[in-house]
């Protein structure tokens, strides 16, 4: 009797996870197949694949949309590799492949593919950053959360920001939420990494991306954002995977992992942010804060600085960009010119109740990860935590980027044309609700606008690509 064994597992790790191994068991016991399927999902790993049953396997199938455990078990065996979606369609065109499947040699996967048709297997990048992104979202969702609710709750507006007194639950809360955001970057990085050289690259690569995040180290106004964690990710996985084909005497091996890898690894990636891209990453905020000064001294121009500070506040959710467009915004307070921080309140909501609300209706066009963090990015939205969106973003970048951008440029020409006011260093709705602007209205309507504009359009892109997929 054919025997298989396979595994599945999807970026969330709950539904997509089981269906998948249930459709190929019962394709597989239709065929008389003896089968089993290991679930690698949130709660853990079940009906593990012993290494016996790995020897006896004539085959083994793997659905996967993210990098799994212990691919080094299946090294020498045939392997079908495919993703959850197609396990759920259909099960059987999966195990037909059975008699082409390549053998596994711990490389990457090479398939064939008829010339009147097109491969659906995600790319080996996609997969490692859907990994890190996978990682990260708990801790988006609690940190996000627990800072929208202690500001929501505990916070009042002053010319200070949005401050929650200090000694309260609220403001304990709101530390815990910070905490769950800067643990974001390094989570992010590190699991992109993790997916393409295994755990020895987690030290090095997740330090380094506090490094790259740190303005105090790097000698620059602003860390390098989520997109520094994404870069560093993949440069540090591909660093320590190099380093992992070194040939070492046998008796240095064991230190290598534990060791050496870290500890190069970290001096290289650090050194390389400290000592190469800290001096341009401090030029282009220069550039780009003077660029803003510029446009906000002719009204002519603040209908383009509208655009412009949306486009920015959009492009790094929370990163460098972003925060130059909102210190700007900040310093026009001081200058009596408080419509500058009006504008940027007006964009930091647009890109999480964009992609939240377009992932809220229309659920079919999105995966199910990102189904799931909906909801979570409203509530940041509505607060005005721009990051919400980062989920969204990073694991579709192509179809999210263009949307939120273009959203919340909208958002920022309407708070420009209705002059909006912002007398407080934090935006979204919650700073006109609490009366920190000059007509509420009219800045809920900016804000409604914006988000109009880039849900419909991430709708559409998103609808494209689902009938391209077909």
């Amino acid at each position: 009797m054919t025997k298989i064994v396979g595994v599945t597992k999807c970026a969330v790790g709950i539904a997509h996870t089981y269906m998948a191994a249930e459709k190929l068991e019962q394709a597989a016991e239709a065929k008389g197949y003896d089968v089993k399927i290991e679930t690698q999902g949130a709660s853990g790993t079940e009906d593990v694949i012993t290494d016996e049953d790995v020897k006896n396997a004539d085959v083994v199938v793997l659905a996967n949309d993210v990098a799994i455990d212990g691919m080094d078990r299946f090294e020498g065996k045939k392997v079908i590799f495919s993703n959850t979606q197609d396990a759920i369609k259909d099960a059987n065109e999966v195990l037909d492949k059975m008699s082409s499947a390549p053998v596994y040699n711990g490389g990457e996967k090479k398939e064939k593919t008829s010339s009147n048709s097109k491969s659906k297997q995600q790319k080996p990048a996609v997969k490692q950053l859907l990994n890190g992104v996978s990682h990260m979202i708990p801790f988006v969702v609690v940190g996000g959360l627990f800072i929208a609710l202690s500001i929501a709750i505990g916070g009042h507006a002053t010319a200070q920001g949005m401050v929650i007194p200090e000694g309260t639950i609220w403001a304990k809360m709101n530390a815990v939420g910070v905490f769950g955001f800067t643990l974001m970057i390094p989570i992010l990085a590190g699991y992109i990494a993790d997916a393409i050289a295994g755990r020895a690259a987690l030290a090095p690569v997740m330090i380094s991306a506090m490094v790259a995040n740190s303005p105090d180290i790097l000698g620059t106004k602003a860390g390098t954002g989520f997109l520094g964690a994404i870069l560093i990710g993949y440069v540090g996985g591909y660093l320590v995977k190099w380093m992992n084909s070194w040939k070492v005497p046998k008796n240095l091996r064991p230190v290598m992992p534990i060791f050496v890898i870290p500890l190069l690894g970290t001096a290289i990636l650090s050194g390389l942010f400290v000592f190469l891209l800290g001096g341009p990453i401090s030029w282009l905020m220069t550039a780009l804060q003077n660029m803003l000064t510029a446009l906000s001294k002719n009204p002519s121009t603040s209908i383009v600085l509208g655009a412009i500070i949306g486009v920015m506040v959009a492009s790094d959710m929370g990163g460098p960009i972003n925060k130059i467009a909102f210190l700007f915004g900040v310093a026009s307070i001081t200058a009596n010119t408080p419509q500058i921080m009006g504008i940027v309140a007006c964009c930091v909501a647009v890109p999480p109740l964009t992609v939240g609300v377009a992932a809220a209706t229309r659920g079919k066009l999105f995966s199910e990860e990102e189904s799931s963090a909906s909801i979570p990015a409203i509530l940041m939205g509505l607060i005005g935590i721009t990051e919400g969106a980062i989920p969204f973003a990073a694991a579709n970048p192509k179809r999210v980027f263009p949307s939120i951008m273009i959203g919340s440029a909208v958002a920022g020409i309407m708070g420009a044309i209705f002059k909006i006011t912002d007398v407080v260093p934090h935006g979204g709705p919650i700073v006109g609700v609490l009366g920190a602007t000059n007509n509420l209205g009219l800045f809920l309507l900016s804000i409604l606008i914006g988000v109009i504009v880039g849900s419909v359009l991430l709708i559409v892109l998103q609808s494209r690509a689902v009938r391209k997929a077909k």
